[in-house]
Order: C-alpha cells, then structure tokens, then sequence
C-alpha cells in the first residue's frame, strides 16, 4: 500500500457543514499515503478513486469509476445506492451500522411514552387551550416486539427494559443471546411477536423480502390497542392498509418517522388522526452523528489497509 496513492473522496453533497478538517485529518492521520477528495463534481475525479464515501452514486458514475475498490455509505441503510450494474459489480459495499442505535432508540422510547402518558393528546390540548386530561397507562409490564434485532433493535430493547417492559426481538438467525430482550425469535414466528405485543417497532432494512413486510394481514394479528412504530423505511410498511387499520380501529396508532413518499403529501389522512405521531423522518439524527460515521470509516480504512476483513460489509444482493 505505500507506494499506492489512495483518494477517498467524499461526497456530501447536502452535508458539507458538517464535515470538518478534523474529520478529514483523521483520516489522513492514518497513512501519508492516502489523499483525500472533496469534489461536489465527481465525475471530474472518479477515474481515480479507489474508495468512496458515498453521498451520491449511481451507474454515471461507477462507469467512470475504473479505480473503485469499496463505496462505503454513512448511513446504514443502503437501499438508495443498490442499482443493478453495482450489485453485480465486485466493488465492496459497507455501511455505517453502529451510528444511530443511541438517537433512534431514543426517539422510539419518546413515541412510546408520549402514547402511554397522552402527551400528544395534551399538546393538541395546550394548543386549544383547553385542560382535557388524557388517561395515561404505563410503559411498565407491557410487552415490546422489536422487528430487526440488530444494533438499533438491541439498543431500542435495552431501554424497553430499564422500563420495565418484556422485549421480544426478531432477527433472521439467532445466533448469540443478549440480555435484552426475554426472548428472540425468527421470521418463522412473526406472528407471535405481533399478537402478543403492545408496542411494535419496525427496524428493518429495506429490501424486496421486507418491502410491505407489515400490510393488513399482519396488522389484524396485532391488538386493537397495540402501536405500531416505523423508525425504519416507509416502504417496509404498506401505508394503505396502516391507514384503513388506524381508521377502523384495527389497532391503536402509529409512531411514524419514515413514509412511502417523502415528504408525507398534505393530502394523506396520517396527518390529521389524533392517534399518529408524525416526524419527519428525523429519527437518527443527532449532533454527534458525522463524528461516529467518520469513526466506524476509519476504523474500516484501518482493517482495508491491513488487508483484514471489513466490517459492515453489506451483502448487495441480500440489501444489507
């Protein structure tokens, strides 16, 4: 590797407030061999990239991209860079899984209690001033299914446990325990998760086999007070039948970060039913999240350096 030029060029095309020479010098710190790009014309410098950090990418550019070895994205959903030429490419692919577990599980858990404490009754209230008390209900003793155990949903388990919750977590193989969640099942037993859960979150990658992976079927198998939680993608929802079940009463509400079309349109029904929560897909968000993307990078750039095996490496095919 000494004697190579590596460019990693970096491609925040609406974030470049956020990227500072910290950042940068971190990277650089690694090897005085490694150059790094800032270019919002990419195709100008892609002939000599050899690792992206992908804000923006698509078959334009990896047909220019002759040098290009590993995309790594700073999310860690990858849905939007998955196009046909680049999954059938070799190019690695790794994502940014380890950034969000601590402000997504957090926004869940404020969902949760806003529901359990009526306090998005309340603030409607406040706004008609009007003292109209909700009848509250506790997070305690209820029992929370978590639909994609990875990082977030572990993270999102633990605080349901510190509030006293029973955690059920679902993950596509049960490979290790974990103290937080009471039991942990596969997708072979979906339906156990959603009949018995009070609060049901999605935290799920999107990709065919979980596009519309909860639509009405799946919903007449929740409780008729149970929430339904999406921190994940719009589409793993199928928003149609979300509505019908929330209007008919079929369950209790919806805690709703991410939509099938973003923004919401001002014509969809979510926006004026008082049992929905609606945040416009902010959930990951935080002050502390370029710092965490740039770490796990680095800590990656290290191991591709070595040679080791990389971390998050995403299956293109699978989606994640």
């Amino acid at each position: 590797f000494s004697h190579n030029i590596y460019m990693v060029t970096i491609l925040f095309t609406r974030h470049y407030d956020m990227l500072t020479t910290d950042h940068i010098e971190k990277i650089k710190a690694l090897s005085p061999d490694i150059q790094v790009l800032i270019e919002e014309d990419v195709l100008k410098v892609i002939a000599d990239v050899d690792i992206l950090i992908a804000g923006r990418f698509n078959a334009k550019i990896l047909h220019k991209a002759t040098n290009l070895k590993w995309v790594h994205a700073l999310a860690a959903g990858v849905d939007r860079l998955l196009f046909p030429e680049f999954i059938d490419s070799d190019i690695m692919l790794t994502n940014s899984s380890g950034v969000h577990p601590i402000p997504i599980s957090e926004h869940v858990l404020g969902m949760m209690l806003m529901f359990t404490r009526g306090l998005h009754a309340a603030m409607k209230s406040q706004f008609q001033k009007k003292w109209k008390r909700p009848t509250p209900v506790e997070l305690y003793g209820k029992t929370l299914g978590i639909i994609g155990f990875g990082s977030i949903g572990e993270r999102i388990g633990q605080l349901g446990k510190c509030c006293g919750m029973r955690v059920i977590g679902l993950k596509t193989t049960v490979d290790r325990p974990t103290e937080y969640a009471d039991e942990l099942i596969t997708p072979d037993d979906r339906d156990i998760l959603l009949e018995q859960s009070d609060f049901v979150v999605l935290s799920l990658p999107l990709a065919p086999q979980t596009t519309h992976y909860i639509s009405l079927p799946e919903l007449k198998k929740m409780k008729d007070t149970a929430y339904l939680i999406n921190i994940s993608r719009g589409k793993t929802i199928k928003e149609a039948d979300l509505i019908l079940a929330l209007q008919s009463g079929i369950i209790g509400g919806a805690g709703l970060d991410v939509f099938e079309e973003e923004p919401l349109p001002p014509d969809s029904p979510l926006w004026d039913m008082d049992n929905v929560i609606i945040t416009p897909h902010y959930a990951g968000s935080t002050p502390d999240y370029f710092n965490r993307a740039i770490s796990i990078f680095c800590d990656n750039l290290e191991r591709y350096l070595k040679g080791a095996p990389l971390l998050n490496r995403v299956d293109k095919k699978r989606g994640y």
